[in-house]
């Protein structure tokens, strides 16, 4: 749709985007910020998701809970200790981190169907965990009251303070992603989804690659899971529920899989349109139903498709992931990667 544009004019355009998002918060109403930063908080949400399903081509309806893991840990750590908010962030992303990567672990074994069966499992015995610790969770009612801080000075105290916070910290995780897309890791994690066999054969090491792939969307989720305890003051298990992950898994297809723009415009579009179709509440699943079948059937790439302002294809920048994979060194032949057929002795028949 905006294919014919110059690439010049989007930059200006996305510079221009960027610069009124800054300036928002001097533009509208609060509660129209508060919006914006739930969308920037599901922006991050789905942003992990998309490394998972997106690039690695793991379904996994069970991302709820690493989102709740973030939320949680440091809900606990800003109630009962006086760490510093920068502290914080980094356990809460740790501790999902490592949740995700013990999530990851499944994928050793099985895949398709059964991890996201397996996901659906793991979201399920979280919530019914957050409902029962009462001790740890506050139960069915949550934990009320968290304190928001500061950073390094700076008062979150005020919701356009924490809008413009929660947008730095989306830029900073949407460039982080970018660059993981770039990567060797991100295009192990494409080898994979396209063909685990032909991956092997070309030297990546698939079981590993999953692992950490499953580890670094769980760190960012539960990084998103800090910025919505920041945003509400309340953490509660409603919000980490099984319907939450479908939600996560439909923005991400909407917006477009494997993009970098993908999950702020499924965002945009899902939670905006939740936000500001309240009316239309009994309706808003089959619409969301819908819209996932159109786009599949019509531009599986999502919105970025449609729009035509990015693709998944990978550029000449190297990263230093070269630990999940070998690259071959000057001089070296290529492998065989057919398999050796033996022939099938013909069966002798009496």
């Amino acid at each position: 749709m905006l294919g014919f544009l110059p690439r010049p004019v989007i930059r200006a355009a996305f510079v221009g985007l960027v610069v009124l998002a800054f300036l928002l918060p001097n533009l509208t109403q609060p509660y129209t910020i508060r919006v914006a930063a739930t969308i920037l908080v599901f922006t991050v949400f789905a942003t992990g998701l998309n490394l998972i399903l997106g690039f690695a081509g793991l379904l996994s309806f069970g991302h709820a809970a690493m989102f709740g893991a973030g939320a949680y840990i440091s809900a606990r750590l800003l109630l009962d200790t006086g760490m510093p908010l920068l502290a914080v962030m980094v356990i809460s992303v740790l501790g999902s981190a490592v949740f995700g990567l013990l999530v990851g672990l499944t994928s050793w074994r099985v895949g398709g169907d059964y991890l996201a069966l397996i996901t659906l499992g793991v979201g399920q015995i979280f919530y019914l965990y957050l409902n029962n610790a009462k001790e740890v969770t506050g139960g069915a009612t949550g934990l009320p009251g968290i304190p928001a801080g500061n950073f390094f000075g700076w008062d979150l105290a005020l919701i356009e303070n924490i809008y413009l916070f929660i947008l730095v910290v989306t830029i900073v995780t949407t460039a982080f992603a970018w660059l993981i897309g770039r990567s060797f890791l991100g295009r192990a994690f494409l080898a994979i989804r396209e063909d685990e066999v032909i991956a092997r054969a070309h030297g990546i090491n698939v079981p590993l690659t999953k692992v950490i792939g499953f580890g670094i969307g769980s760190g960012i989720a539960g990084l998103a899971g800090v910025l919505q305890v920041l945003l509400l003051g309340f953490v509660g298990p409603a919000t980490f529920n099984v319907d939450q992950s479908i939600l996560i898994v439909e923005v991400v297809l909407i917006g477009g899989m494997a993009t970098t723009a993908g999950p702020l415009l499924g965002s945009l579009l899902v939670i905006g349109s939740t936000e500001y179709l309240r009316a239309l509440a009994d309706y808003r699943s089959m619409i969301f139903g819908a819209l996932i079948l159109i786009v599949l059937l019509w531009k599986p790439g999502g919105l970025v498709q449609i729009l035509g302002i990015g693709d998944t294809r990978s550029s000449s920048y190297k990263f230093p992931f070269s630990l999940f994979g070998r690259r071959r060194t000057a001089g070296e032949t290529t492998p065989n990667t057919h398999a050796r057929v033996e022939p099938i002795a013909e069966e002798v028949r009496p």
